[in-house]
Formats: C-alpha cells, sequence, structure tokens
C-alpha cells in the first residue's frame, strides 16, 4: 500500500470519497451498489485519464477488495455503512494523503448510512478544511420538506417531519459552510441550495450522457422476450416511492389503448431493501403488476442488458411523484436517444438553460413533454406519441439534441475546473527527495 501512497499522493491528485462499484463481471452488478456508485464510476474514469484519483470507498460486501480501474485510478476500500468508526478510519487514510489539496465529496443523505454518520461525517469536512484541502460535494438530492417522501422513507408523523425538515435544511447550511465549493445537477437544485448556502459556491452540472449504441429493437425483444409488435412504455430503474411506478401500474391496468404495455425495468433499491416497510411496498407493487396483462416486470437489470432494455422501448416515461434530483434514467434515455415523456413534477428541470435551448430547438411545448400526475393526462399523452410519428420524431431529436448538450467529454472539462482552480499541472512524480512537474 505504500507504493501505492507514493504514486497518488501528489498535488495534482484527487481525493474521492464515495461508493464505487466492484470491477467488471462482479455478481452485483454496477448498479446494484447504488446511483451514487454507478455515476462516480462514470465521472471518475474519464477525469483519470490524465490525472491520478485515489478513492476511498465504501465496504458493502465482505468479498470487496481494494483495485485499479486503470492505471490512473485506484480504489481503495475503507470505510463501512454500518460500522460507527468508519469515519475515523476515513480521517486516518486522509492524513496518509497530503500532499492531495483537491476533494470530491458525491453525497445523498443515505450514502453514508443514517444519521449518525452523516453527522460524523460533518467533522470530516471540518478536518480536511483544517488541513488546507479544497472540498468540493457533489450534492444528489435536495429535499426541503421531508413529507412529499414519506411513501418511500417511511416518515409519516406530522412532528417528526417537521424535525427532519429542520434537520436537513441545518445540514445543508453546515456543509454549505464547510465545502469549498457544491455542485447539483439541475438548476432548481442550485436555486432550492441557494436559500441555505452562498449562492456564489453552487456550480450547476449536467449529469453526464455519452451516446451509447443500440441494437435493432426486434432482436432487443426477441431477446429479452417481450411483445413483438406492442408499444412498449418503459420506467426504468430502482422501484421506489416517489417515481410514480405504482401510478404507471394502475394507469395501464386501467387503460383501453390497445396494444400498448408498460415495462417495469428495475429492481429493489439497494439502501431500503431490508427494511420491512419497504418490501411490504414492493410486494404490492409487484402483486398488482402481476395483476395486470398490461404490465411486464422484469427485476434487477444487469449491466449487459441495458441496452437490450432502451432499444426494446417505444417510449420512455418517468412518473415521478417528487422532484429532488437530477434522474439517472432520464440521463440513460438520452444517451440512447429514446423519446421521454416526464410528469408535471419535473417542470423544473426547464430552469436548467440546455432544456429550455432543446424544447426550443425541436419545437416541443410543455404538452408535448410533460403529463399531470392523473391518469386520464398520462395515457392522453402516451396515445397522442404512439399515434404521432411527429411526435415521436420530435421526442427522439430532443433527447440527442440535449445529450449532445450533456456529453461526458465536455463536462469533464467543466468538472476539472470546478475541482483544480489554479492548478495547472496534469501529473506529479514524486521520488524520494523532490517534487518532478509535467505539464499539459
Amino acid at each position: 500500500m505504500e507504493n501505492v501512497i507514493n504514486k497518488f499522493n501528489l498535488p495534482n491528485s484527487l481525493l474521492v470519497i464515495t461508493s464505487y462499484p466492484n470491477p467488471n463481471g462482479h455478481r452485483y452488478g454496477h448498479r446494484d451498489l447504488n446511483a451514487v456508485a454507478w455515476h462516480s464510476e462514470k465521472t471518475l474514469k474519464n477525469i483519470s485519464k490524465d490525472r491520478r484519483v485515489i478513492v476511498l470507498a465504501e465496504k458493502a460486501h465482505d468479498e470487496d477488495q481494494s483495485f485499479y480501474a486503470n492505471k490512473n485510478l485506484y480504489i481503495k476500500r475503507v470505510w463501512s455503512k454500518t460500522n460507527h468508526f468508519s469515519m475515523l478510519l476515513i480521517i486516518l487514510e486522509v492524513l496518509k494523503l497530503n500532499y492531495i489539496k483537491s476533494v470530491l465529496v458525491p453525497f445523498e443523505f443515505n450514502v453514508f448510512g443514517g444519521t449518525v454518520h452523516n453527522i460524523f461525517f460533518l467533522f470530516v469536512l471540518a478536518f480536511m478544511r483544517l488541513l488546507g484541502k479544497k472540498v468540493v460535494i457533489e450534492v444528489h438530492q435536495v429535499i426541503e420538506d421531508i413529507k412529499e417522501l414519506e411513501k418511500h422513507i417511511n416518515i409519516t408523523n406530522p412532528l417528526l417531519q417537521k424535525f427532519f425538515d429542520a434537520g436537513l435544511k441545518a445540514y445543508y447550511f453546515l456543509f454549505g459552510l464547510l465545502a469549498s465549493d457544491i455542485i447539483v445537477f439541475e438548476q432548481e437544485l442550485k436555486i432550492r441550495l441557494a436559500k441555505y448556502v452562498d449562492k456564489d459556491k453552487i456550480q450547476v452540472l449536467s449529469l453526464a450522457t455519452k451516446k451509447s449504441k443500440a441494437v435493432g429493437k426486434r432482436s432487443a425483444r426477441t431477446t429479452l422476450g417481450l411483445p413483438a409488435k406492442d408499444f412498449l412504455v418503459m420506467v426504468f430503474g430502482y422501484i421506489n416511492g416517489y417515481k410514480g411506478i405504482d401510478f404507471a401500474i394502475d394507469s395501464f391496468s386501467r387503460s383501453k389503448i390497445r396494444n400498448a404495455k408498460l415495462v417495469v425495468a428495475g429492481g429493489k433499491n439497494p439502501y431500503l431493501r431490508d427494511k420491512k416497510f419497504y418490501q411490504r411496498f414492493y410486494k404490492k407493487i409487484m402483486k398488482h403488476a402481476k395483476m395486470s396483462g398490461r404490465v411486464v416486470t422484469t427485476g434487477f437489470v444487469p449491466d449487459n442488458k441495458v441496452a437490450s432494455y432502451f432499444s426494446a422501448a417505444d417510449l420512455v416515461a418517468l412518473p415521478y411523484e417528487v422532484f429532488m434530483s437530477a434522474s439517472g434514467p432520464f440521463s440513460l434515455a438520452l444517451s440512447y436517444g429514446k423519446p421521454v415523456i416526464l410528469s408535471e413534477k419535473l417542470i423544473p428541470y426547464k430552469e436548467s438553460s440546455d432544456f429550455k435551448e432543446g424544447m426550443k430547438y425541436t419545437g416541443l411545448n410543455t404538452k408535448d413533454l410533460f403529463f399531470k400526475l392523473k391518469r386520464e393526462s398520462f395515457m392522453t399523452l402516451i396515445k397522442k406519441t404512439k399515434n404521432s410519428k411527429k411526435q415521436m420524431r420530435k421526442l427522439s431529436l430532443f433527447s440527442k439534441k440535449l445529450s449532445e448538450k450533456r456529453d461526458s467529454g465536455k463536462l469533464d472539462f467543466e468538472y476539472k475546473k470546478i475541482l483544480f482552480k489554479n492548478n495547472n499541472p496534469t501529473f506529479l512524480k514524486a521520488k524520494k527527495k523532490e517534487l518532478k512537474f509535467i505539464y499539459n
């Protein structure tokens, strides 16, 4: 390990504290750990093309091992959600990496564990700032009203909801105080966070896309055992209470649209699958879907089948009941150039300039893209899209144009501007008594 420290403990390296998936071929799959891990892998592999990056990562399974993701990206398994002393272990590792100036922390409230871990992590942030490190927090969720998530996290007591609302706002203020910069993935999230954090600290990037190769629709449907001739509407990703999947299933179950089916392509949320309330929720969803002749469920979709499912779908729907983050399934749909429709709760996506530009370029209006969370509105938009080749072409073009704007190559440059301000050298090679600078 000492050789790894020597190689990565350099002023122009990047230290990252996050969940990270195991290498290809691991039986749990990349996205089965959590969405932050999946996103971090994509982001850090791109950044490490010309930077050395060391990740202090989560120990999620007994067989997890430290490893090189590539020659410039090293993953060291350090902390665990189940270990209250994990934050101390992070501090010990940070002390060893004393030359590194820049730190990136991709953050969701569940990523480190529960409330206690999140409080301890504020002390880790304060410690790193005292060491003079630049700490950039990448905030994946901004929620101000816990009541909106009561179905998702099972907090239904009004007094408890008010307590957590106050705690959330205090936490935003504190990590905003400690952070050098904050990254969010939608303009609306900056607007919310700016109530508690200096707005000049908050940088808005898009959730990166990467043009992905689809396979033939007929071939994909045959491989997956999906109906060959039906119009397939897909909801993709973890089965969560805030995503409106139960609403979509109910809408299709009662629909009279001919030759249209809903594909629920996703499995249990890794954060929640051991919770009894979530198990009841998931069982209810699956039972309802099974009783309907218009709904197909897939369970967890492994990485090697993602392209097939997006290729097989005619339309991707996001029937979200709450907007609290940028959507991973939305970015995947853009990557594959698939037509997408979104619930009214996601209308704040229009606050982002590239989204507005995409709508203007394609001539789409709000009613072409968004539906009310009412069965009639949802199914009417699906029927309109199914029966109009012009509408389908516009939605496809919108996805392709927005994907180009959010291409990962362009966003890597933006990441580096934030992470490495006033830091010109690309690599630093350490020798026993000197540092040799190699410039771009």
